[in-house]
C-alpha cells in the first residue's frame, strides 16, 4: 500500500463565520495526501469558534485550539509550533479562500525534488475572485525571487505556501521577536538556507473582501494604488524592512555565506547613510522587488531614508 505524503494545514481563525465553512470543506476535500488540520482561533467575538468546534467533531483529522489574541504573526508561529516535527509538509491556509481539491498534492509533487535536509518552500500564483467566487483576475507572475528579493519584498502569499519539514524546522527553532508576516519571515529564511519554487498554475481561489490581511490585489493598476497609497505613508510596510533584515541577521546571521551575509549588512548600513551615500547605494542597488515600478519606489524610498 502507497504511503501518502503527511501534511499538517494551520490556519488561524479571527471572526471568520463569513466564509469559513467553505474553507474547510475545500481543506478536508483534498485528495492524494494524508491531511491534518491544525485550527487555531485568535480571539473570535462571531460564531466562527463554534463551526470550528462543529467540524472538528465530524471529522478526526482537525484539532483545534481557542487561543488569545496573539495577532495573525504570532498566531501562525504558534500553529507552526504546535503541529509538531512528524509531518513532511506544513501549509498555511487563510479562513476565507477556497482551495481546489489537487492543492496540497500539486505542492507536493513539485517539492519531491528536495532532499530531506534542504529547506524548500513551495509558492504559487493566486486567482482573485469575489465574495461570491466569480473570477477578478490573476496575481502578477515573479520575474525572480531568492533571498536578494525577500529582504525587501513578500511574493509568497501566505495562503499558497508549503514547507518541507527542513524548512519548519529552520524556521521555529529560531522564531523572531518580531517580523513583519509570517509568510514574509518564512521566504526569508528558506531563500537564504534552501530552495524557493513558484507555481504560475493557481490553485486557490483567493477571496477578496474589506476585511483581507494580505493587501494582494487582481490587476495593476490596484497593485500600483495600494504601493502608491504605501509610498506617500498610508502604511508602515516601507519604514520596517531594515528592522526586520536586522532581526533576520541577528538570529542566523552566523550561518549565512560570506556573500549573502555582506547583501544583508549593506542593504541595513544604506539606512543611516546620509543622503548621498543612499543616493549612491539606490543606483546600484543590489536588492531587487520584481517589476520596474517596484524597483522605482524602492530607490526612491532609500534615498527619503523611508526603509
Amino acid at each position: 500500500m502507497k504511503l501518502l505524503p503527511k501534511v499538517a494545514v494551520l490556519m488561524s481563525t479571527y471572526n471568520g463565520e463569513k466564509f469559513i465553512r467553505e474553507q474547510l470543506n475545500s481543506i478536508v476535500s483534498q485528495r492524494d495526501i494524508s491531511m491534518t488540520l491544525f485550527v487555531r482561533d485568535d480571539g473570535s467575538t462571531d460564531q466562527t469558534c463554534e463551526i470550528i468546534a462543529e467540524y472538528s467533531i465530524k471529522y478526526s483529522n482537525i484539532s483545534f485550539e481557542k487561543g488569545s489574541n496573539l495577532g495573525v504573526v504570532g498566531s501562525f508561529f504558534r500553529l507552526m509550533s504546535l503541529a509538531g516535527d512528524s509531518y513532511d509538509y506544513y501549509a498555511f491556509a487563510d479562513q476565507d479562500d477556497v482551495w481546489l481539491d489537487e492543492k496540497l498534492s500539486r505542492a507536493v509533487h513539485k517539492m519531491k525534488s528536495a532532499t530531506t535536509s534542504e529547506p524548500k518552500m513551495y509558492y504559487s500564483r493566486l486567482e482573485f475572485v469575489s465574495e461570491d467566487l466569480q473570477h477578478l483576475g490573476y496575481s502578477i507572475i515573479p520575474t525572480t525571487n531568492g533571498f536578494h528579493n525577500a529582504l525587501v519584498q513578500n511574493q509568497a502569499t501566505g495562503c499558497t505556501v508549503v514547507l518541507n519539514r527542513s524548512a519548519r524546522n529552520c524556521i521555529v527553532d529560531k522564531l523572531p521577536s518580531w517580523s513583519l508576516m509570517h509568510d514574509w519571515w518564512c521566504y526569508l529564511v528558506v531563500s537564504a538556507f534552501g530552495t524557493v519554487v513558484y507555481d504560475d498554475e493557481p490553485f486557490i481561489r483567493y477571496r477578496k473582501h474589506g476585511n483581507n490581511v494580505t493587501p494582494a490585489t487582481p490587476n495593476f493598476a490596484m497593485e500600483l494604488y495600494a504601493r502608491t497609497r504605501r509610498f506617500l505613508g498610508e502604511g508602515n510596510i516601507p519604514e520596517k524592512v531594515t528592522d526586520q533584515a536586522r532581526e533576520f541577521l541577528k538570529l542566523f546571521g552566523s550561518d549565512l555565506t560570506p556573500e549573502r551575509r555582506h547583501l544583508a549588512e549593506g542593504f541595513i548600513e544604506a539606512r543611516s547613510r546620509g543622503v548621498i551615500g543612499r543616493l549612491q547605494y539606490a543606483m546600484k542597488m543590489p536588492v531587487r522587488r520584481n517589476t520596474g515600478i517596484d524597483n522605482l519606489i524602492m530607490r526612491v524610498l532609500i534615498v527619503i531614508g523611508r526603509f
